[in-house]
């Protein structure tokens, strides 16, 4: 029956590891209902219970999430949420899906800015096994109390780890965890007043301009907060977005690093972080499955080139996954 699914229907209920008469929610935004209803036909082919529910509501920003969708996610085990236009300070509620999910040991996978072409073309190829690559990163960086992360535009950051779990997201999906799909990344949320520095984003910020920024938007970090936010638009919108965040939006989230050998950095956020040869910053919340404890209502992941890492001083070597 796998045979006969769609390219990215089979991957996703592959990395979601579907199992024989679980409970499925699957959660689309306006654009992509045909694609959601695809993807419930193909998780009941496989053996599974779908329930389809619709991201959508009178007020947007939604504060939380749909009835509906909370309703699914107390009864499912296993939830897949596409988006095509995720709403930057929409995050608190994205959160809570994900947090009602792993909370009583469901997975979730969730895929942010996606298109029908896209699901259709490179959604749909096999992906590379990257598990073995995720678990030489992790054993380099397992245990470091101190990152230094330096990139070709100019980022030179110094971040706190101390404590903090490196996860991934090409590891198997175990219950009561969150990933993206497509994987190819591992990351840690750094402490809240652990970073100083400056981040120069030369790739994508997403909620900003369409594709690359327009310009390298530098962020400049005290204890923590990013204290300026300076370049062209994508700078100036980004600016805009934290300040009407409030709370918790200006402060370090995320260090995440890319491996999937198959993407280059475009202006999309999904792929991009994923990229060998790349990393990202994030600010605003990092609660949940990132292992951080700063909340906000936005989570945004800046995304630069060329990244070089030390942990504790030692040199830290991507893996060249095949």
């Amino acid at each position: 029956m796998a045979d006969e699914l769609k390219g990215w229907c089979r991957n996703l209920i592959e990395a979601g590891r579907l199992e024989h008469g679980e409970n499925v929610l699957v959660i689309v935004d306006e654009p992509l209902v045909e694609q959601g209803s695809e993807l419930a036909d193909a998780v009941r082919q496989s053996g599974g219970r779908p329930r389809l529910e619709l991201w959508a509501g009178p007020n947007r920003p939604l504060e939380h999430p749909p009835p509906g969708v909370i309703e699914g996610a107390n009864e499912a085990t296993l939830c897949f949420f596409l988006s095509r236009n995720p709403v930057g300070d929409e995050a608190s509620a994205r959160f809570e899906v994900l947090e009602t999910m792993v909370g009583h040991g469901g997975r979730e996978i969730y895929l942010a800015l996606i298109t029908p072409e896209l699901l259709e073309d490179e959604l749909s190829q096999p992906q590379p096994a990257l598990e073995e690559s995720a678990r030489q990163l992790l054993a380099q960086l397992e245990g470091a109390k101190e990152i230094h992360v330096t990139g070709k535009a100019g980022t030179d950051l110094t971040l706190g780890i101390e404590g903090r779990p490196w996860l991934s997201d090409a590891l198997p999906l175990e219950a009561g965890q969150g990933a993206n799909f497509p994987a190819g990344e591992v990351f840690v949320a750094p402490l809240a007043d652990g970073a100083d520095g400056v981040l120069v984003v030369d790739l994508t910020i997403p909620y900003t301009v369409e594709g690359l920024v327009d310009a390298p938007v530098t962020l400049r970090f005290e204890r923590g907060r990013a204290v300026s936010i300076e370049g062209g638009r994508a700078a100036q919108m980004l600016r805009e977005l934290v300040a009407d965040a409030g709370a918790g939006a200006d402060v370090i989230a995320e260090l995440g690093l890319g491996f999937h050998p198959g993407f280059q950095p475009r202006g999309h956020a999904l792929l991009d972080e994923k990229a060998a040869r790349t990393a990202h910053v994030a600010i605003g919340r990092n609660t949940g499955g990132y292992g951080g404890d700063n909340e906000a209502a936005i989570h945004v992941d800046c995304i630069f080139s060329e990244p070089h890492l030390e942990a504790d001083g030692r040199p830290v070597e991507v893996p060249a996954a095949e």
